[in-house]
């Protein structure tokens, strides 16, 4: 019998009940009904069960095995690690120490020498029973956040974190007549929030098959009648930047957009050309289980969008809430400071060392995670995000907005994206404007557009042109190469 107080995993199998021949998950070879899903991870799970450790990595790619493989090892009772097939051998190798295993789960072509590897099977036979699993407080899955500077962190969330994430979203999101194209990888967060809400509320998903690739990407959301789409920022203004907003996007209902910042330009792209598609500006850090806040967008921010303001990403939620910090005393409204959650969306820590845990401390008796990011309440008490604290832009004294400047730049020339980093020249930190086109452009009148905007003390004095930003393995823009390709310059 299944423990009555897991109730994430009872829904899930109670929606398998209710609707058993209901095609739950596809990606472009093949489709699985809620009975088939279940029944693959329910065989796969006795494997699985006999190994010793109790996280299990799993090498993941766009593909319903790699489902199949999550939910097996949540059946055999421990705790799935996804780990993106794109990462080089030398970082899944150090991923695997940290897990102090030797063995994990592909579901890739990826060959890997130096692993015991084992494949799902895929052979349909008798149902298997469901038995017991863990309470809601024991860890569910373990993710490792992106790491671009130093060791990586594994992130562990609970049951009730995704289970939290899941009942608030629902205040927001509604799901009835709806598809999901889940476009981010397994091993990043959004991708939790998609498979879960997927599995939770009934909803059918589709595994997009190169969702870098936005002419693909449009096919396949006319193909399969994609309504929902929840992804990092690059993904919807891939769209923007190849020319591709008057295209098909008929069956689309809503975008979510989060984990970077949504430059203005791109919003006001989507809400001129798609009108009819709703628009969520959501944040959120791993620590506190995918995402906190979320905002729709409405026209009347088309004003402040065009005037380069930003615009909110929500506002604090009994189940997520948030306060404004400064060395751990709250703040007023409209005074920049650390965004502070607390509560059930905190998760439970990092794996290995506890000098990594600083950030997660007790507030008002609760469980409270400081995130790193920057921002403030305003009058509604809306939530808007400045930056990260430890990017935060110093020069001389004074604090400078870079998404001010960036989006002073890309609405008004002809660029598809600009990033604001501080340069050390000759022991000297200047700003430097970095400008992704692949045109040719005059920086002069860059310089003197801005002089008429801004500060003295926010303009920067060098300009450098890429023609393509470097990202990371989440698709987000990774400032710490393009600073690296700076200095080079």
């Amino acid at each position: 019998m299944l423990k009555k107080n897991n109730v994430l995993i009872r829904k899930i199998i109670e929606n398998c009940k209710k609707y058993p021949n209901k095609i739950i998950i596809s990606d472009k070879k093949k489709s699985l009904t809620y009975t088939q899903l279940l029944s693959l991870a329910i065989k796969n799970s006795k494997k699985i069960k006999n190994l010793k450790s109790d996280y299990i990595p799993i090498l993941i790619d766009r593909n319903v095995e790699s489902v199949i493989a999550i939910l097996a090892v949540v059946f055999s009772k421990k705790i799935f690690c996804p780990i993106s097939n794109s990462f080089p051998d030398e970082r899944i190798n150090l991923f695997l120490n940290i897990l102090k295993t030797k063995k994990l789960i592909n579901c890739s072509n990826k060959k890997l020498n130096f692993v015991k590897e084992f494949r799902i099977n895929l052979n349909l036979n008798n149902k298997s029973n469901v038995y017991n699993f863990k309470n809601l407080d024991d860890i569910f899955y373990l993710l490792f956040t992106s790491g671009t500077t130093g060791k990586p962190k594994g992130v562990k969330l609970s049951f009730k974190n995704i289970l939290n994430t899941l009942l608030w979203s629902k205040e927001y999101l509604k799901w009835k007549n709806h598809k999901i194209g889940i476009a981010t990888q397994f091993s990043f967060d959004i991708s939790m929030f998609d498979l879960f809400s997927g599995l939770y509320f009934a909803v059918p998903m589709y595994i997009f098959d190169n969702p870098s690739n936005p002419l693909d990407s449009i096919k396949e959301i006319k193909k399969n009648k994609i309504t929902s789409i929840f992804s990092v920022p690059t993904f919807f203004s891939n769209f923007v930047k190849y020319n591709l907003m008057k295209k098909n996007f008929s069956s689309l209902k809503r975008i979510i957009s989060g984990g970077d910042f949504f430059y203005n330009k791109d919003i006001l792209s989507w809400k001129f050309n798609n009108p009819k598609v709703d628009i969520f500006n959501v944040w959120g850090p791993t620590e506190t289980s995918i995402v906190n806040t979320m905002y729709k967008v409405s026209n009347k921010d088309i004003k402040l969008l065009s005037n380069g303001k930003s615009i909110p990403v929500g506002r604090s939620h009994p189940l997520m809430k948030l306060k404004i910090l400064k060395d751990k005393q709250f703040l007023k409204k409209n005074k920049v400071g650390e965004i502070c959650m607390i509560g059930e969306c905190v998760s439970k820590g990092y794996i290995g060392s506890s000098k990594n845990s600083k950030s997660y401390f007790k507030l008002d008796n609760q469980k409270a995670y400081l995130t790193g990011d920057l921002g403030y309440l305003d009058n509604q008490n809306y939530l808007h995000i400045i930056g990260r604290k430890d990017n935060t832009i110093k020069i001389s004294g004074f604090r400078v907005d870079s998404l001010e400047v960036e989006n002073l730049v890309n609405m008004n020339f002809k660029v598809t994206n600009s990033c604001l980093i501080k340069l050390d020249v000759s022991e000297i930190n200047i700003l430097c404007l970095v400008i992704e086109s692949s045109k040719k452009l005059n920086f002069e009148n860059i310089l003197k557009y801005l002089k008429k905007k801004l500060p003295y003390y926010s303009i920067p004095k060098k300009i450098i042109c890429l023609k393509k930003f470097p990202l990371n393995q989440n698709n987000k823009i990774d400032r710490n190469k393009i600073k690296m390709l700076a200095n080079e310059k």
